[in-house]
């Protein structure tokens, strides 16, 4: 799978821009495939890998990605990092929680984030009830985490059967739980129309304990072969 060869979105453009901030969830996503892409590359077996390996591997891969003379000039701009503590009014110092992996834009100021939580899909034991639960989504939902983001990423680490598979599991569970997710009726699950980006969709949802809205890209990586 090819990456975009150029950032397409200048880097000094307003806050308020949509089509800036669709660029950084963009690249985030391109960052991701990288990352899993060399991972798969080296023939690594990744079948039955707890969650948190998987996503450290995966965050250093992207690191050296980034840090690749060979790859994109834009890419220079990011770093990712992996269990990001959140501040929240709850809980302080070592007690915060701790979302995955988070893309940072770190070549303008205020840096731009965009966070991903992670989640095994796996039969038996890893179903989509831990994807879309209270420790999955649901961590989003409730403004756990990114309570300062209007965009977020969901991982799913596919280590059984293959992503179509999953593509479908994923939003039948959310739609049984639709009330629960704050599932908006126009942000019903959609495949993501992304230059280089497969396996991908979108949800919209409300979160009330915040008062603002949600979009969540769905972003499943294979880990079977």
């Amino acid at each position: 799978m090819g990456i975009s060869g150029r950032h397409k979105l200048g880097i000094n453009q307003s806050d308020d821009s949509s089509d800036y901030k669709v660029g950084i969830h963009r690249d985030a996503l391109f960052l991701i495939i990288a990352g899993h892409k060399r991972l798969v590359g080296n023939d690594a077996d990744y079948f039955d890998v707890d969650e948190e390996d998987i996503t450290g591997d995966l965050t250093e891969s992207m690191n050296k990605y980034i840090n690749s003379l060979s790859s994109p000039d834009w890419t220079k701009h990011y770093r990712a990092q992996e269990e990001l503590r959140e501040n929240t009014k709850a809980k302080k110092g070592k007690h915060r929680q701790r979302v995955d992996i988070v893309c940072i834009l770190t070549g303008r100021k205020p840096h731009q984030l965009m966070k991903f939580e992670a989640k095994r899909l796996k039969k038996p034991g890893f179903t989509v009830g831990r994807y879309v639960g209270k420790e999955g989504m649901g961590e989003f939902i409730a403004g756990n985490y990114a309570r300062e983001c209007d965009t977020v990423g969901m991982l799913g680490y596919i280590q059984s059967d293959d992503c179509d598979y999953w593509a479908e599991q994923i939003p039948d569970a959310l739609n049984k739980k639709r009330e629960e997710m704050h599932l908006l009726i126009d942000g019903q699950w959609q495949k993501v129309d992304l230059e280089n980006v497969n396996d991908c969709y979108k949800t919209r949802h409300n979160r009330p304990t915040i008062k603002r809205k949600l979009l969540v890209y769905h972003l499943l990586l294979d880990f079977v072969r």
